[in-house]
């Protein structure tokens, strides 16, 4: 069974948390020690200024967004535009993209620098991608009227985790699955891909603990704990 462990973004405490060095600190550590494949940029991380992102990315922190440029003429995304993996024989992509929404809303001090591409101008990408992968799965800060869109815009996508919090259970369109996504580092969202012998790929998202000796919401808050920053609620 290939897995890649992805995180959808609203993760961030936002930049005016008088805790916000140690919270983000805090988090950027166990994302890497807990081997994301793959995050992503909402609206909370947004809120701060884009160079926390840039050095989180430099120091390892697997940050995914395909649509944000800096710059009126960069042709080049900030951060990758995907991840690729290659697991137990099945190509799998994550793609990280930003709505027009989320940009807006989450007011980002550099914004007068940065230039966002709709998400669904990406055809060229997607066609990039799909020529390469089995499995194409896109995170990001998403309405369910805007992962239904993306859907629509992008057939060959087999999954859509969204982290906001309007995408509270699952749907699909079409072939598309559309999932909500864990927060605050509590669960790892777990993109299961089989092959099967016909060579087609069946496929399910599933929801687990990070460490499944640890009961489900303890492992983020005993962090939490051991570093003296208050709990969050």
């Amino acid at each position: 069974m290939a897995t890649v462990t992805v995180e959808a973004g609203n993760f961030a405490t936002l930049a005016n948390d008088e805790e916000y060095s140690k919270r983000n600190d805090l988090l950027f550590g166990f994302y890497k020690e807990q081997s994301y494949d793959a995050i992503t940029l909402g609206t909370q991380e947004l809120n701060s200024p884009l160079s926390v992102w840039k050095q989180a990315s430099e120091a390892g922190l697997p940050i995914v967004c395909a649509n944000l440029f800096e710059g009126k003429r960069s042709k080049k995304p900030i951060f990758e535009p995907y991840k690729w993996y290659e697991r137990d024989g099945v190509r799998i992509a994550v793609i990280g993209l930003l709505t027009e929404r989320a940009y807006l809303k989450g007011a980002c001090p550099d914004s007068a620098n940065l230039r966002l591409k709709s998400p669904y101008e990406m055809k060229k990408l997607m066609r990039t991608v799909m020529k390469r992968s089995d499995y194409i799965a896109i995170i990001g800060d998403f309405m369910l009227q805007e992962a239904e869109s993306l859907a629509a815009a992008y057939p060959e996508t087999n999954l859509i985790v969204s982290s906001c919090a309007g995408v509270a259970t699952f749907s699909k369109v079409g072939s598309t699955v559309i999932a909500p996504c864990g927060a605050k580092g509590y669960f790892g969202e777990y993109v299961e891909t089989a092959v099967a012998p016909s060579d087609s790929v069946g496929y399910d998202k599933v929801r687990e603990t990070l460490d499944t000796k640890i009961p489900a919401d303890t492992l983020y808050e005993r962090r939490v704990a051991e570093s003296g920053i208050r709990p969050r609620k």
